[in-house]
C-alpha cells in the first residue's frame, strides 16, 4: 500500500515540475516581448532559468557590438547563485575563457564536466567543481560568432538524460533571448531611421529658408525638438567673446541675463572629437577640482545624474565657427547614442550648410526678394520660429498669395524672355584668315648652286634690274672648264690638220685630212653651244629684281649664306611696289549658309584687324568663295573667302605677307533667339536630318 500511495505523489511531483517549467517558459517569452531595459531582461532571465534548473549558479556573457570583437571578448552581463565566475582566479579565469571561446566558435550547446585544478590557459576546460552547460545566443545565424551565451552551474551528481533535458531548456532560453535582442536591435533601428527621416526632414526646412535670422531661430528649435533638451541656444565663436544669436522658443534675448552669461561660459570649455565631431559635456556651475576632465559620455539611457547637477553639452563641427549648447537634466527623455550622435552630427553639417546659403543670398542686391519670389514658404518651419500660432485661413491666404505672386514672377519672367528672344541683334560672324599681296615675286634656284653673296635685306626697297643675290654652282663650273680644256686641244688639232692641207700632199692624204678636220669644226661648235648654256645658267644664277618692291625675306643672311640649295628651292621674295591686298578667311561650314545669304543681298561688310592688334581697322570686300581647307587649329573644314581690302595693312616700313588677321562678318541683322539656338540646330540636322 505503501508503494502505491507512493507512486501517484512522485508523479503528481513530476507533473507539478512540468508544470511549473512550463509556466517559466512562458513567463520569459512573454518578457522577450515586452519593451523591457536590457539588465532588466536579463536579470529576470537569470532568475528564471536558475529557478528551472536548480543550478548553484547562472552567469549570462555578452559580446561587444563592435565588429572587430573576438571570441575572446565575451564579459559578464548578468550572475546570478552562490556559484558564478567571481570565484575563478588567476589560471583558473583564463582556462575558463579559454572555454568560453570554444563553445562560441563552435556554436553548440555543451555539458563540460568539471576539471578542478585545470591551469593549461590554451587548453578549454571547466575548472569550476561543478559541471557547466553553456548555450550560444544568437541573433543572426549567418555571423560566425553568437551574441551571447548562457552559463549554468548544474548539480554533480545528474545523468545524461538530465543533462540533456537541461540542455534543451537552456537551449529554449537561449532562443528567447536571442529573439529579445533581436527585437531590441529592430527597434532601435527603426528609431535611428525615424531620427534620420525627421533630421533630413529639419535641414531640409532649413535649406528653403532665405533668412539667416530665421534658420537660427528654427535651427535652435529643431536641435530642441530632435535631441529631447529643454533648451538649445547657438552660438557664433569667431569673435572675441561668444555671442548668442538664438535659443530655442524665445523670441527676445537677454544678452546680460545670468543664463546668457553661463551658456557663454559653456561655450568656452575645451571641446574633445567625438563621434566625428567636437563634444563637451560639463556641470552648470563646474568646480576647480572637476574643470579639466576628460570627455564624458553623451546622455544615453544608462546615464545617471543627480537632479541637482543639471549640466549643459557643447557641441561643434570641425572648423566650424558655430556651437550648439543644449540644457539637460535627469528629467530629460535620452535617445540612444547612436541616435543622439546622428541627429546632432547632422543638425550642426545641415544647419551650417543652410546658413551659408542664405547668407550669400543675402549678400547680393535684391538676392533676398528674388528668393520669396522662387521659394515657396514653408508655414510649419515658419510657425516654429516664431512660435505663433497662426489660424488655417491665415495661412491658406499666406499660400494663396505666395502661388499668384510666383505665378505673376514667372508670367513677366517668360514675357520678358519672349521680347528677348524676337528682338533683332547684329549678326557678327568672327573668323580668322591671312593677309597676302596679290603681286608677289618669289625667286627660286635654277639648279643646284650655292649663296655666293647676298646684295638685299628684308624690307628693302629696290628697284628693278637691281641686284638681289649671287649664287654658285661647282658643278657648272667643273662644266665650263672641262669644256674649255677640250675647245683648247680641239683648236691645236684644227691648226695641225690647216698645216695639213697647205704641205700639197698626195690626193689621198688630202681627202682624209679634210675629214678629220670637219670632225673637229663640228665639235668645236657643239663646246661653244654647251659653253654658251653653261654661260646662260650661271647669269640665271645672278638674281636680279624683275618689279619695283620690297625685299621679304626675313634673316636673308642667316638662312642663306653659303648655303647649298636644290633647283626649285626658295631664295626670297618681293612685294610688288603697287600692289592690291586681300584676305583669305576660312569661314566655319555652320555660319556657311549666313554668310553667303548676306553675300547675295549685298549685306556683307568685314571688318578686318591684324593678331597682335584689338582694332579691326581696315575695312574688306567680300569678292567670292575659294576651296574647302582644313582649319589649322583645329582640323574641322572651313571654306576659304578672298576679301579685298581698302588699303595695305602697315607696321613700320616692313613688309608683312602671308600674316595672320581677325576678320569680322557683317551678315545684317538676326533674332536674338536664333543667334542662341542655331548651333543647336545645326547640330540636329546633322545628326538626324537623314533619318525626316
Amino acid at each position: 500500500m505503501n508503494s502505491a500511495t507512493g507512486n501517484p505523489s512522485s508523479q503528481s511531483l513530476v507533473d507539478q515540475a512540468r508544470q511549473e517549467i512550463t509556466q517559466i517558459v512562458r513567463e520569459v517569452a512573454a518578457a522577450s516581448h515586452e519593451p523591457r531595459k536590457r539588465a532588466e531582461y536579463f536579470r529576470f532571465l537569470a532568475d528564471r532559468v536558475l529557478r528551472a534548473m536548480a543550478g548553484h549558479g547562472v552567469v549570462i556573457w555578452t559580446r561587444p557590438l563592435q565588429g572587430d570583437s573576438t571570441a575572446g571578448d565575451y564579459v559578464v552581463e548578468h550572475r546570478l547563485g552562490r556559484v558564478t565566475d567571481s570565484a575563478l582566479v588567476d589560471e583558473a579565469e583564463l582556462v575558463h575563457q579559454c572555454l568560453l571561446a570554444e563553445v562560441a566558435t563552435e556554436g553548440v550547446p555543451v555539458v563540460v564536466p568539471p576539471t578542478p585544478g585545470a591551469d593549461q590557459i590554451d587548453v578549454p576546460a571547466n575548472p569550476m567543481p561543478y559541471p557547466a552547460a553553456i548555450v550560444p545566443i544568437r541573433i543572426d545565424p549567418s555571423t560566425s560568432l553568437p551574441e551571447g551565451l548562457i552559463e549554468v552551474f548544474l548539480d554533480e551528481g545528474g545523468t545524461a538524460a538530465s543533462q540533456r533535458g537541461a540542455l534543451r531548456f537552456l537551449a529554449q532560453m537561449s532562443d528567447l533571448a536571442g529573439e529579445f535582442l533581436r527585437m531590441r536591435r529592430l527597434k532601435k533601428l527603426s528609431q535611428l531611421l525615424d531620427a534620420t527621416d525627421r533630421v533630413d526632414a529639419a535641414v531640409e526646412r532649413l535649406h528653403r529658408m532665405t533668412s539667416t535670422a530665421m534658420i537660427q531661430a528654427a535651427w535652435v528649435d529643431a536641435a530642441a525638438e530632435l535631441l529631447r533638451l529643454p533648451r538649445v541656444a547657438l552660438c557664433r565663436v569667431d569673435t572675441t567673446q561668444p555671442r548668442i544669436v538664438a535659443v530655442s522658443h524665445v523670441d527676445r534675448i537677454d544678452q546680460h541675463s545670468e543664463a546668457a552669461k553661463a551658456i557663454r561660459l559653456a561655450t568656452g570649455h575645451s571641446l574633445l572629437p567625438q563621434h566625428g565631431l567636437w563634444f563637451a559635456d560639463c556641470q552648470d556651475a563646474p568646480s576647480p577640482s572637476d574643470s579639466d576632465d576628460a570627455e564624458s559620455t553623451p546622455a544615453d539611457s544608462e546615464t545617471v545624474r543627480s537632479a541637482s547637477e543639471p549640466s549643459w553639452v557643447v557641441a561643434a563641427h570641425p572648423d566650424s565657427h558655430w556651437r550648439l549648447v543644449g540644457f539637460t537634466s535627469d528629467e530629460t527623455e535620452h535617445l540612444s547614442e547612436e541616435v543622439y550622435w546622428g541627429t546632432l552630427n547632422r543638425l550642426l553639417v545641415g544647419g551650417a550648410s543652410a546658413w551659408t546659403a542664405a547668407r550669400r543670398i543675402e549678400s547680393v542686391p535684391g538676392g533676398r526678394w528674388f528668393s520669396r519670389l522662387l521659394v515657396e514658404p514653408d508655414s510649419t518651419s515658419t510657425d516654429a520660429v516664431r512660435n505663433v500660432s497662426v489660424s488655417s485661413r491665415i495661412r491658406r491666404r499666406r499660400a494663396n498669395r505666395s502661388r499668384i505672386r510666383k505665378a505673376a514672377t514667372w508670367f513677366a519672367a517668360m514675357v520678358v524672355i519672349g521680347i528677348l528672344v524676337c528682338l533683332p541683334m547684329p549678326s557678327l560672324v568672327p573668323v580668322t584668315g591671312v593677309i597676302r599681296p596679290v603681286e608677289l615675286d618669289t625667286y627660286h634656284a635654277a639648279s643646284d648652286a650655292v649663296v655666293d653673296s647676298l646684295h638685299v635685306d628684308h624690307g628693302q626697297m629696290v628697284r628693278r634690274g637691281d641686284l638681289l643675290a649671287t649664287l654658285t654652282s661647282s658643278d657648272l663650273q667643273e662644266q665650263e672648264t672641262s669644256l674649255l680644256g677640250r675647245q683648247a686641244v680641239l683648236m691645236r688639232q684644227q691648226e695641225q690638220v690647216n698645216q695639213t692641207l697647205m704641205s700639197r700632199p698626195s690626193a689621198q692624204s688630202n681627202s682624209e685630212s679634210i675629214h678629220d678636220g670637219r670632225e673637229v669644226e663640228e665639235e668645236i661648235e657643239s663646246i661653244r653651244r654647251q659653253l654658251e648654256i653653261i654661260r646662260e645658267s650661271k647669269d640665271r644664277l645672278v638674281l636680279r629684281a624683275l618689279r619695283d618692291g620690297r625685299v621679304d625675306a626675313w634673316r636673308l643672311q642667316e638662312r642663306l649664306a653659303n648655303r647649298p640649295l636644290r633647283r626649285g628651292d626658295d631664295v626670297l621674295s618681293v612685294i610688288a611696289e603697287d600692289t592690291a591686298w586681300v584676305v583669305d578667311a576660312r569661314v566655319p561650314q555652320t555660319r556657311l549658309q549666313t554668310v553667303d545669304n548676306a553675300l547675295q543681298s549685298e549685306t556683307l561688310t568685314a571688318d578686318v584687324g591684324t593678331a597682335w592688334s584689338s582694332k579691326m581697322n581696315l575695312v574688306a570686300t567680300a569678292e567670292r568663295f575659294g576651296p574647302i581647307v582644313p582649319d589649322p587649329t583645329d582640323g574641322t573644314p572651313s571654306v576659304v573667302m578672298r576679301l579685298s581690302l581698302d588699303q595695305p595693312p602697315k607696321l613700320g616700313d616692313q613688309p608683312l605677307a602671308e600674316m595672320p588677321a581677325r576678320v569680322t562678318l557683317h551678315c545684317g541683322h538676326t533674332p536674338v533667339g536664333w543667334f542662341f539656338v542655331q548651333d543647336v540646330v545645326h547640330w540636329c540636322q546633322v545628326q538626324w536630318g537623314g533619318y525626316f
